[in-house]
């Protein structure tokens, strides 16, 4: 039995009071209750609607959605963490490879063409400057999804120029070869870049799994 679109609003403005602000998350518990409530429908259709939320609601115990959510987070992640797995392999595949490769050499040039200090610092300005875009971009232009449980570590970047500047300072006073700390700012900025891409793709992921939801049970937010 399908619920109409009523019973659906009632189901999410339940779950919202109980402190689930997570977009992603309340998503998917707003289905999995669904699923279930409209199980109980289709084996007694003469249950009150109501009722069913509540023998729902009562069949996680005294924790009520608390344990639900604790499942649906760890599925959340091990789906997100897939999606880093295949960034991953894009990135070790043709032609991403080699644009990766190209960026290594850049950057490890650059460290000896440019005064090594300059060189920090300016890296540190662009990786901040991309990150508060990306920031930017996800407020703005996904502003209905920035609460989702993925965008949350996207904005955690915009740190990450403050962890660079502190390892200019352990250069500075450093007598390893210069050589060496070029290959680890070139291996930090592969690394951090690619977290970038992996992140955008998650994000995406995750937003293209709300849509979907949405579209199913609340085409109103769809629209």
């Amino acid at each position: 039995m399908k619920l109409t679109q009523t019973q659906l609003d009632q189901i999410k403005s339940f779950i919202s009071k109980r402190g689930f602000t997570a977009i992603d998350l309340q998503l998917e518990i707003i289905d999995h209750v669904a699923c279930r409530i409209e199980d109980k429908l289709r084996e007694n259709p003469d249950l009150p609607f109501e009722q069913a939320l509540k023998q729902t609601h009562a069949e996680f115990g005294v924790f009520g959605f608390s344990i639900l959510e604790d499942a649906l987070i760890q599925s959340l992640n091990r789906k997100y963490r897939r999606q880093i797995g295949l960034e991953l392999k894009a990135w070790l595949s043709l032609p991403r490879i080699a644009l990766v490769a190209g960026l290594a050499i850049a950057c490890f040039q650059l460290f000896f063409i440019v005064p090594p200090t300059t060189f920090i610092i300016a890296l540190s300005i662009c990786y901040m400057a991309v990150a508060i875009g990306i920031v930017i971009y996800h407020s703005w232009i996904r502003r209905r999804y920035r609460r989702i449980l993925a965008m949350q570590a996207t904005n955690s970047f915009v740190f990450f120029p403050g962890f660079i500047l502190q390892i200019e300072l352990l250069y500075e006073e450093s007598v390893t070869a210069s050589w060496i700390w070029a290959c680890a700012y070139t291996l930090l900025a592969v690394i951090f870049a690619f977290f970038f891409s992996a992140t955008l793709r998650v994000v995406d992921a995750a937003v293209a799994r709300c849509r979907e939801l949405e579209s199913i049970r609340l085409p109103e937010m769809h629209h």
